[in-house]
């Protein structure tokens, strides 16, 4: 028997302010003229908050200020609500800047030191994917590693001032301990680190956080990636600021980007501390729109011999849902795309849950997502 599974209205926005949402997400940093969507914002009833707040809960505040600059739509905002959405947009480029900057003093401590270490997530797709710096909003410089180099990573970044097994205070703008149960977390995911953080001086960023990994899912994992393979692929990417960085090649990279919406999505615990957002699903549509048939083909075939179809399914099924694009179909991945799948989320060794199944609604709806554990009779 399965309890009922429901998604709360409450605080849900209504469907001009998601309608825009969702022209928002696709349309980033493109000079492409918008659809009618976009005269929403000019209806006398449209809920400007509501579509801050949503922006915001999608990582998607700084392309909300690019969209509206980028095609004339300041003034259609309320008067109040101009200034901080335009300033939020230049502190996001200059923290872009920021982070780059120190992005790639890391990378240079770690070639002096022989270490092969990749970029990844917002700090390598801001400029891949989107092509103008502070639209896609990062917070923290992740990076990959092969776990042998755990120990050398953790010497070079304490060589260069970071801090292990701390969290910056932002009221007392001081670094303190990590609390005993995300420890105690850390601990029994041997795989990822708590951040490397440093304070620095600086008014806007004071402080600099990096996020150390070394598995493309997560400890205890059925769906394994070998990271020997991973590490010795690496390469190189441009990156704003004239910097160059290394990064995961283009087969890895989209696999990453959808294991960790697999992870953060369909694992209940992660889900319900923070659950997945618009944002995430656009890198990776706009990554698989990038790539070229060869590559695509190279994904479907690491997909096959790493066994990773039911995870890589559960994520680009929802991704063609939100984008209409058709990466299950070019994966090969339709018979591990039922709806029965797709509902489904983990909760540890032998638990399943289940959750509506409809990703848009999850994501336009602010209250939590409800997951039911499935029992037997």
């Amino acid at each position: 028997m399965t309890a009922e599974v429901s998604l709360s209205s409450v605080g849900r926005p209504d469907d001009a302010v998601w309608s825009f949402v969702e022209l928002l997400a696709s349309h980033q940093g493109l000079d492409v003229p918008p659809d009618e969507r976009a005269d929403l914002m000019k209806r006398p009833d449209f809920d400007h908050g509501r579509l801050v707040e949503q922006a915001m809960r999608h990582g998607l505040l700084a392309a909300l200020a690019d969209f509206v600059n980028r095609h004339g739509l300041r003034r259609d905002l309320p008067a109040r609500l101009r200034p901080p959405i335009m300033s939020y947009l230049r502190y996001s480029e200059y923290r872009a800047h920021f982070l780059t900057v120190e992005a790639a003093r890391v990378a240079t401590a770690m070639a002096e030191a022989g270490v092969t270490l990749a970029f990844t997530k917002g700090i390598v797709l801001q400029d891949s994917l989107y092509g103008v710096a502070g639209i896609r909003t990062f917070n923290d410089i992740d990076t990959m590693i092969a776990p042998s180099d755990r120990d050398r990573v953790r010497d070079v970044l304490l060589s260069i001032g970071f801090s292990a097994s701390t969290d910056f205070d932002p009221g007392t703008k001081a670094l303190k301990p990590i609390a005993r149960a995300d420890e105690r977390m850390y601990q029994m995911s041997p795989d990822h680190w708590p951040h490397f953080h440093r304070l620095t001086s600086d008014i806007c960023m004071p402080d600099v956080s990096v996020d150390v990994a070394s598995s493309l899912t997560w400890h205890g994992s059925e769906w394994q990636v070998p990271m020997d393979a991973v590490m010795t692929d690496v390469v190189p990417i441009s990156v704003t600021e004239g910097a160059t960085l290394p990064t995961l090649s283009p087969v890895h990279t989209f696999l990453f980007l959808c294991l960790h919406v697999f992870r953060e999505g369909w694992i209940v615990r992660t889900a319900r501390r923070k659950d997945v957002s618009m944002a995430q699903f656009v890198d990776i549509a706009r990554h698989w729109a990038q790539q070229p048939p060869a590559t695509r083909a190279a994904i479907a075939a690491a997909v096959a011999e790493f066994g990773l179809g039911d995870a890589i399914a559960w994520v680009c099924a929802h991704t063609d849902t939100l984008f209409g694009s058709d990466i299950i179909k070019e994966l090969r991945l339709t018979d591990h795309s039922r709806p029965e799948w797709l509902a489904s989320a983990g909760g540890g060794p032998g638990r399943r849950f289940l959750w509506s199944g409809d990703i848009r609604e999850r994501l336009r709806t602010p209250a939590p997502c409800i997951f039911t554990e499935q029992t037997t009779s």
